[in-house]
């Protein structure tokens, strides 16, 4: 293994690959280090939705994070001469008692930060469109319709990580998997080196984007971050015929394959207690399978082929953490993405490579800085969330 780079990226997952794609483009020597296989964590076990992400925000350097994703998603295939099995989407977005006013807010926010305007469909609408959507026993007081646009996308993670990986590594980056790192060394306020299971490797620059372990890879150049490990699961239906629509809620998510296989998951803040757990549960397969019942009736009869579990980076305000550490020179944090790491890579690539190369930072990247959280967070030993089961 080569013992020195100008950048180290730790963590093989979407964002990782994504990141040393993008610096070997522009020359910049790159060595990215991955304990596990390319895609093992959160990018392996994701709904790989590709989605408006934060286009509905009141922010609108946030906004522009999010288009930047979705515009780079859509060319990446010719980019990188490889079948993602990208395709855009037909959701329906469902809106129950209550939340009315929320989602009008949504729209008119995705109106102006994308020019995309959403019709908001009345009950009755939405039973002539989706006639396999049950909308008087889900109580279901209106929604809108997404047609396809890259706003409302999704791709293969495994082929999207595995291209992104040899797309880096034609350009010179070097990617060595199964090599864990150990240890980071920081002189004079600087990292130096990185310790690995192979061997040392010196440089100026680390990114962490080491997914639901970037608390532990900063620990290790002795900086602690508010990043908490969290289970989400999620099943995967056997192949059925196309669904022109699919329905997305708040308290669930869901996509067709471009096989046919339905793979849906939850909309909610983690229940459980955090921690390294990757099993699953028959409480979740319980009560997913009645929720996507209860949705679509028709479903009722379909086989589960299988059931995963996959653990996310989560922050205290459910935001990514991007962007350079002032306690440590040269430590780069590209993590903390929650549900949305596969999403967000391309800006992450993208971004963070600006910065190394460019010295350009974008200007989100200063909502999105790790000085936004206080001390409490940063030395907070327990759960953010305190939810139970009910």
């Amino acid at each position: 293994m080569k013992d020195s780079a100008d950048v180290v990226v730790i963590g093989g997952g979407a964002n990782g690959c994504a990141i040393a794609y993008n610096l070997a483009k522009e020359k910049i020597q790159t060595i990215l280090v991955e304990k596990d296989c390319l895609c093992h964590g959160a990018s392996g076990r994701c709904g790989a939705m590709i989605w408006s992400l934060w286009s509905d925000s009141s922010s609108k350097d946030l906004a522009e994070i999010g288009s930047i994703t979705l515009e780079r998603f859509a060319g990446l295939e010719e980019e990188l001469d490889a079948d993602l099995e990208y395709k855009t989407e037909d959701y329906v977005v469902l809106v129950f008692p209550g939340r009315e006013t929320y989602f009008r807010e949504i729209a008119l926010n995705t109106k102006k930060n994308l020019g995309i305007s959403l019709d908001f469909l009345k009950p009755a609408d939405i039973k002539k469109m989706v006639p396999y959507i049950e909308v008087e026993k889900n109580q279901i007081v209106g929604g809108y319709y997404h047609y396809s646009h890259p706003a409302e996308s999704s791709a293969n993670p495994f082929l999207t990580v595995q291209a992104l990986a040899a797309n880096a590594e034609k350009l010179g980056a070097k990617i060595h998997t199964n090599t864990e790192v150990t240890g980071i060394d920081v002189k004079n306020g600087r990292v130096e080196t990185v310790l690995t299971s192979r061997g040392k490797i010196s440089t100026r620059i680390v990114v962490n984007a080491a997914g639901a372990w970037s608390a532990d890879v900063a620990r290790m150049a002795g900086v602690k971050i508010p990043t908490m490990p969290y289970s989400e699961e999620a099943v995967v239906t056997e192949p059925l015929d196309p669904l022109p629509y699919y329905p997305l809620c708040y308290e669930t998510w869901c996509r067709q394959t471009k096989s046919g296989q339905i793979v849906t998951g939850e909309q909610k803040l983690p229940i459980q207690q955090p921690g390294y757990n990757s099993r699953t549960s028959a409480y979740f397969l319980a009560r997913i399978t009645w929720a996507l019942r209860r949705l679509i009736p028709k479903l009722g009869g379909v086989n589960i082929l299988r059931q995963w579990a996959g653990i996310e980076d989560v922050t205290p305000d459910e935001l990514p953490i991007l962007g350079e550490v002032e306690e440590v020179g040269g430590l780069i944090l590209a993590c903390g993405c929650q549900g949305y790491g596969f999403c967000l890579s391309q800006a992450m690539g993208k971004l963070i490579s600006d910065l190394i190369a460019k010295r350009e930072k974008h200007r989100g990247m200063e909502e999105l800085n790790l000085n936004r959280f206080g001390k409490k967070y940063r030395e907070y030993p327990g759960r953010w969330y305190a939810i139970t089961h009910s």
